[in-house]
């Protein structure tokens, strides 16, 4: 019997492979001779990933999403986002989601990336081409709201029914701050040592620097917010943890924070050989916010396998691209009144 998930999968892959809609051309993994006989399997594409649960989560997400369209792939965990970068390079893997922040700082050398999402990443896009390396960036007219997902620095609040559970802003936390001067923040000791790091944002956001702090990782970070000893903590917007506890992060309205975008990268004769790559990967493009990968990181945090996770996210998103696409599909042939 067919359950609603794969009753839902089968809706979702109908309306993606409308050509109308995506004008994508699913790929085979076999090759048939004239015989009828299997010549080879294609073999699997491999998605480097760092070792960390998020990046896994996105690794893994990748590859629910081409599975899809019947590109087979796997996962290539790797120790860190440098030897993810090296895999892609020297052709040891094909796809990666690398984040625009950390490539702005390590691939372009250069320590002033952006705070802004969308800006750079033209810049990252064209500086990969020579490499023969295409970044797939989000579609404005395909976008879901809150689009792109960005993993940058955030500080925490607790939620509802906590007394600090209205603050929705840095700005908003910086006239709290100066109006309770005995609240504290939770910070790392780098950041909070450093000079571009809690007095640089202290000063951005105009409030005084003299300020009491509390030293204390993410982890730590968390649970200290969670229990009152501090009004926020500093951890990625995407932390699980965070998440799972019901924190919710607070917006940098004045951009504080340079932006740290999950993006698809990609051989770019891997795309030439297997086209239905960059529609398969549009959901995760166009439609993962920074909410969502909080979300589905706060399962992961909770003791749920990446790969199920990942299942159940590709699925997700790309149902909701369909639904998106499908709408505007239907108003541009809509009659006119």
């Amino acid at each position: 019997m067919t359950g609603p998930r794969e009753g839902r999968r089968r809706r979702t892959l109908a309306v993606l492979a409308l050509p109308v809609v995506l004008g994508v051309v699913l790929t085979a993994c076999t090759v048939d001779d004239p015989d009828g006989a299997d010549v080879a399997a294609v073999p699997a594409l491999l998605v480097a990933s760092g070792p960390e649960p998020e990046a896994e989560l996105l690794a893994h997400t990748v590859v629910a999403l081409l599975a899809q369209v019947d590109v087979v792939a796997e996962p290539l965990l790797l120790a860190d986002g440098r030897s993810v970068r090296q895999a892609i390079e020297l052709g040891d893997a094909e796809l990666a989601v690398v984040y625009s922040g950390e490539e702005w700082l390590t691939r372009l050398g250069r320590a002033d990336p952006p705070t802004d999402p969308l800006e750079g990443l033209e810049v990252l896009a064209d500086a990969d081409l020579a490499r023969g390396l295409r970044w797939l960036l989000p579609d404005p007219e395909l976008a879901g709201p809150g689009v792109p997902a960005n993993a940058t620095f955030a500080f925490f609040v607790a939620g509802p029914p906590t007394v600090h559970a209205d603050l929705r802003s840095l700005s908003e936390l910086s006239l709290r701050l100066s109006e309770l001067p005995e609240l504290s923040l939770c910070v790392d000791p780098g950041f909070a040592q450093g000079s571009d790091g809690l007095a640089a944002l202290l000063s951005t956001y105009s409030v005084r620097r003299d300020r009491p702090f509390v030293a204390a990782d993410p982890v730590e970070a968390v649970r200290r917010v969670r229990v009152g000893d501090c009004v926020a903590g500093l951890s990625s917007a995407t932390d699980g943890e965070a998440w799972r506890a019901g924190l919710r992060p607070l917006a940098d309205d004045l951009r504080f924070f340079p932006a740290f975008v999950p993006v698809p990268l990609v051989r770019a004769t891997t795309l030439e050989g297997s086209p239905a790559i960059e529609g398969a990967l549009r959901p995760l493009v166009d439609g993962l916010s920074t909410a969502v990968l909080g979300r589905a990181n706060a399962r992961i945090a909770a003791g749920e396998a990446p790969e199920v996770v990942a299942g159940e996210l590709a699925e997700d998103l790309a149902e909701e691209l369909a639904a998106r696409l499908l709408g505007t599909a239907l108003t541009d042939v809509a009659p006119a009144p």
